[in-house]
């Protein structure tokens, strides 16, 4: 098999609740990709689920479960580990993963609470089997790129057909009001990350100064340097469906053409 698709999507539950014109049109465009993926499992890299210090989260449990509350509704979802995907996933990249098992290895007990950067974007697609990886924070861009060839790969040959969900919102330092502050990096690092999408290559981010990152605040880089590394070993390019600003943290959408 090869690397169906490759989703960037926002996971603010503003998409959801839709309170604004930006919300209901970026929750549309992302409904209608989800109904017409045709994959039989999704990886779902989420900023919020468990992120260790040195090394990137792979869940294996037997189920996942959402509950997830928002403001007009309530997520509540079971989902399947897609087993071997995800062992194979561990077993290939050694230096950089890391097992989680959580109460036991099977039945009902083992299973995991899905953080709202999984369930979110998960709410859109069709139920299927999924492998959830956590984000880590490390500051080697080599290893976290490596770690997307790695991921590609896995994905491309396993012998079913593969999407891979990079959950990601962008800076959170737009405004005053929200609870990070005003950062004019916020805006930099988003024209950055814009630019790659129009570029095709996401170079520019790799190299982008910490400093931006840090004072703009995404929880977007760490995810997005792992799907650099996907695009690098697939040879896939990203288009960016839509983009804005919620208030503070900014929010895009964009799939591999």
């Amino acid at each position: 098999m090869v690397l169906n698709r490759v989703y960037m999507t926002p996971h603010g539950d503003e998409i959801i609740d839709l309170p604004n014109q930006e919300s209901r049109v970026l929750s549309e465009k992302l409904r209608d990709l989800a109904e017409n993926d045709t994959s039989d499992v999704l990886v779902v890299l989420s900023p919020h689920g468990v992120n260790l210090s040195k090394n990137i989260a792979v869940v294996n449990t037997e189920n996942f479960q959402a509950n997830t509350p928002l403001k007009d509704k309530y997520l509540y979802f079971n989902a399947k580990n897609e087993r071997v995907l995800t062992e194979n996933l561990i077993k290939s990249a050694p230096d950089i993963t890391e097992e989680l098992k959580f109460v036991t290895y099977s039945g009902d007990l083992s299973t995991f609470p899905l953080d709202f950067g999984s369930s979110i974007p998960l709410y859109f697609f069709r139920q299927r089997n999924i492998v959830l990886v956590g984000q880590s924070r490390i500051g080697d861009r080599d290893k976290l790129v490596n770690f997307g060839r790695t991921l590609c790969r896995v994905a491309g040959e396993y012998e079913k057909k593969v999407s891979i969900i990079i959950s990601a919102d962008q800076a959170h330092t737009h405004s005053e009001k929200g609870p990070y502050g005003y950062s004019p990096n916020a805006e930099k690092y988003e024209e950055v990350v814009k630019h790659c999408f129009q570029t095709g290559s996401f170079d520019d981010l790799y190299r982008i100064d910490q400093m931006i990152v840090d004072t703009g605040k995404p929880d977007s880089f760490w995810n997005l340097m792992v799907m650099h590394g996907i695009l690098q070993e697939s040879g896939k390019k990203m288009h960016l469906d839509y983009a804005y600003v919620e208030v503070y943290f900014g929010m895009m959408l964009a799939h591999s053409l």
